[in-house]
């Protein structure tokens, strides 16, 4: 989860799960909005989850080694923590933890990421 990513609502489609399209970081995402039912324009405070396994050299890569990354929205960052299967990036003023498939590599502290998103959800804070 990131805490406190601040996002604009760019569009609510209707349906469930309610999905939206909104800026994250500087990139328009595709995102399952779980929360009560936000306006386009609307700028919230959320969390953003990130619901999967990444893999290297298909859904993270070194920024700047991103052409074999899958399709989809590209949220970059830079590393804080590495440990066993996880990674933290820093991503504009939020940190995130996401699980890696493989951290055989070393991955220093303040090497830029790009992460390829599939389902993202957006958990509102209310603050």
């Amino acid at each position: 989860m990131i805490q406190f990513m601040e996002v604009r609502v760019a569009a609510v489609y209707p349906g469930a799960p309610m999905m939206v399209d909104a800026m994250v970081a500087g990139t328009r995402v595709t995102a399952e909005w779980v929360g009560p039912r936000p306006a386009a324009g609307d700028v919230a405070d959320v969390e953003l989850g990130i619901d999967e396994v990444l893999k290297w050299a298909h859904s993270i890569a070194v920024d700047g080694d991103q052409m074999t990354l899958r399709e989809g929205p590209l949220l970059r960052g830079t590393v804080e923590i590495q440990e066993q299967d996880r990674l933290t990036v820093r991503i504009a003023e939020g940190l995130a933890e996401v699980e890696v498939d493989d951290l055989s590599g070393d991955v220093p502290f303040g090497t830029a990421v790009a992460l390829a998103i599939g389902h993202l959800k957006l958990y509102p804070t209310g603050t």
